[in-house]
């Protein structure tokens, strides 16, 4: 699943709780000439997006001071309010930062004029970036193996990683002695500074305003002495280096697209240009080991993390508090196009991407239509969509057909609702509230409620490049609201359905998200590069889609089994189909399985289902492949539906992804009615094939 509620919460190890600052810095922006900005690749005759992405562009305007001084990093976001415990100005992290030289990179390049940022400017502060990038590679305290820790400390002036979020009873007894050091560790339990996990020898640290040197009080009073709370505070408050593998892919694949914006021709031969694409190559060059530790060869998957200074890979503890370690193991997710990035570049396993599994949802239209999407876990647009939808994927007629339902679907939602934006992780205006239980329901892999309230403008940004035409459309229907969003340093986050109220944060990395999706450029940047390096074949190879193949023919072997082992159940292979009914029988399954055994390729084209049933009932089909991964890893599953089709026939047709993950495929296994312990059925299948997609299928 996603890491990406890990950086959410991860806010924590640095600033603590979060909160928003006063209205009052809500202004609307000063209205510029319209020929003040220049976006060569925004359609001139989308006024809104125009709009949209002049405004988000103030972000980037010097006199809003959002970047590091020192580093030239922007800070996580706009809103700093120490007396809540609000800082988002003291820290950055790696997801922002690649957006940032991103952003630089395409002002550089001439590919967004503004009338407050030059390209010079531009282009000297992106080298300032690049050299704070190798410096902080090179630091043991930054990072680890050419992996950066995720989140940067910039309150002091010089960078730092973050604060622990965790420690452990060994460290006091160790600091205090048995007894002293026992004594301590339950005072603070008692205080409500840490909370055990497990065994109950490590613990969560929680940091609240009640927490610090200031305020060894109540259980705490007795080892209120200067010395004692010096050496209690530095083991809490200990710096760590955690190594995020999606952080880190987005920053690799960032640096990838910010050099191959600086290909342009109207850039490319500029010596100071050149010096700042070495530095890059060399900062991708010397990330190599650290993905290779990163790699479970094992699993084959990428770990999540992994705590550079105790050596321990990213995960939690179970029941028995033994250390369970976690994978990235979900296709649809945010680090999909970065992770597909790290392993062209570095030369990882193909596996890391044909190990990912991945649901597929049916969502029924306002017009009555039924399509078909990919399923985010949590349900937020941007976990289908990207911040940027950058590796080439609308080259594919499958990505550039599901990319295109997930906008309609987030459109066909928001119209429904009266939502200015889409449903997305973040900021809900719910006091401090960030979190990833923003989505739409119905598409949702998560059995958790999801909030619907909460508007953001940050997806409409890949949105954009995916359906320009229909996202223009939406925000001129949107506009009256939209435009009470805007300041003078860009828009606020989002709007808040149920208080009627824009939700008055901005974060760094929606914001360029926004910017970027709205340019639409970032697929060209990176074909450039990958060009440059001789990829760009081995990235059209993962989209390349199987050929067509009849999944039902006579020779195919197709059996049915119910988990209910004492319920009759009747299969038997007809002239037109294979047929299955039961009085009782409670779920059913149905497998096709080729007669030779040999696998099939059902990458990037749509799998179709004939049948007749004389009942409706939910179903999933199953997609197993050859060999099979180990069981831990998420199966790949197509929700949907049989209807009752009263003796006609009836069309199930789902368009499938182009990823490494469905080229030999052994079994399709149709679930009728899964999980229930009765209910009769009575189906036949006519028919099961794959074809693959077109370009006259991308819509």
């Amino acid at each position: 699943m996603t890491v990406r509620l890990a950086r959410s919460s991860g806010a924590a190890l640095v600033a603590g709780l979060l909160l928003l600052l006063p209205a009052a810095s809500a202004q609307p922006p000063a209205a510029e000439p319209a020929d003040a900005f220049r976006f060569p690749t925004v359609a001139p005759g989308h006024k809104h997006a125009r709009a949209l992405l002049a405004n988000a562009m103030r972000f980037a305007d010097p006199k809003n001071k959002l970047s590091d001084p020192v580093s030239g990093y922007p800070f996580e976001g706009w809103n700093q309010d120490p007396d809540q415990k609000l800082y988002l100005r003291s820290f950055t992290q790696l997801t922002a930062i690649g957006l940032w030289m991103e952003l630089l990179a395409n002002v550089a390049a001439g590919q967004a004029d503004t009338p407050f940022l030059s390209r010079d400017q531009a282009m000297a502060q992106l080298t300032l970036v690049v050299k704070s990038l190798r410096q902080d590679q090179k630091d043991p305290q930054l990072s680890g193996k050419g992996l950066l820790g995720n989140f940067l400390d910039l309150a002091s002036g010089r960078r730092r990683g973050p604060l622990a979020q965790d420690t452990n009873k060994a460290k006091f007894l160790q600091a205090f002695g048995p007894e002293k050091g026992e004594a301590i560790w339950k005072a603070l339990i008692a205080k409500g500074w840490v909370v055990p996990r497990g065994k109950g020898d490590e613990a969560a640290v929680l940091r609240d305003i009640n927490y610090g040197e200031g305020c060894f009080d109540g259980p705490l009073k007795p080892y209120c002495d200067d010395e004692t709370k010096r050496k209690v505070m530095e083991i809490l408050d200990r710096r760590t280096v955690l190594v995020v593998f999606g952080d880190n892919a987005n920053l690799s694949a960032s640096a990838g697209r910010t050099i191959g914006a600086l290909l342009l021709p109207e850039v490319k031969d500029r010596p100071d240009v050149d010096a700042v694409r070495r530095e890059l190559e060399q900062f991708l060059d010397a990330q190599k080991d650290g993905y290779a530790k990163l790699y479970d060869e094992k699993a084959g998957l990428f770990y999540f993390g992994w705590d550079c200074q105790r050596d321990r890979l990213f995960g939690w503890e179970d029941k028995d508090g033994k250390w369970v370690t976690g994978h990235m193991d979900y296709l649809v997710n945010e680090f999909r196009g970065p992770a597909k990035f790290v392993v062209l570049r570095h030369a990882q396993p193909l596996d890391a991407i044909k190990n990912l599994g991945f649901k597929m949802k049916p969502y029924a239209m306002r017009d009555g239509r039924e399509v078909y999407s990919l399923a985010p876990w949590e349900g937020s647009a941007f976990q289908v969509l990207g911040l940027q939808v950058a590796m080439n994927e609308l080259s594919s007629p499958a990505w550039r057909k599901l990319l295109r339902t997930a906008v309609d679907i987030q459109i066909d939602f928001a119209k429904r609702n009266n939502l200015p934006g889409f449903l997305s992780e973040s900021y809900t205006g719910d006091g401090v509230q960030y979190t990833g239980g923003v989505g739409i329901p119905e598409i949702t892999v998560s059995p958790k409620p999801r909030a619907t309230h909460a508007a953001s403008l940050y997806s409409l940004g890949p949105a954009y490049t995916i359906a320009p035409d229909e996202v223009e459309q939406f925000l001129a229907a949107n506009w009256p609201v939209i435009e009470k969003l805007l300041t003078d340093h860009g828009p606020w986050e989002g709007f808040n359905v149920k208080r009627n109220e824009p939700i008055r944060f901005q974060t760094t990395a929606h914001t360029l998200g926004l910017v970027l999706g709205l340019l639409g450029n970032g697929s060209d940047h990176m074909k450039r590069y990958l060009g440059v390096r001789g990829l760009e074949e081995k990235l059209a190879d993962l989209y390349r889609p199987g050929p067509a193949a009849d999944l039902l023919p006579a020779d195919a072997q197709v059996f049915a089994w119910s988990p209910q082992k004492d319920r009759p159940l009747r299969s038997e292979r007809e002239k037109d189909g294979f047929r299955v009914t039961g009085e009782r029988a409670g779920e059913v399954n149905i497998a096709f399985v080729p007669a030779d055994k040999s696998s099939r390729n059902l990458s990037g084209g749509a799998l179709t289902l004939r049948y007749r049933s004389a009942a409706a009932a939910p179903a999933v089909i199953g997609l197993k492949r050859v060999p099979q991964p180990p069981p831990a890893h998420i199966a790949t599953e197509l929700f949907t539906r049989i209807a009752d089709t009263a003796g006609r026939e009836e069309e199930i047709r789902i368009p499938l992804p182009a990823t490494p993950g469905l080229t030999d495929v052994k079994e399709v296994v149709l679930t009728y009615r899964p999980g229930a312990s009765d209910g009769a059925i009575d189906l036949t299948v006519t028919r099961v094939e794959f074809a693959p997609l077109t370009a006259a299928d991308r819509r």
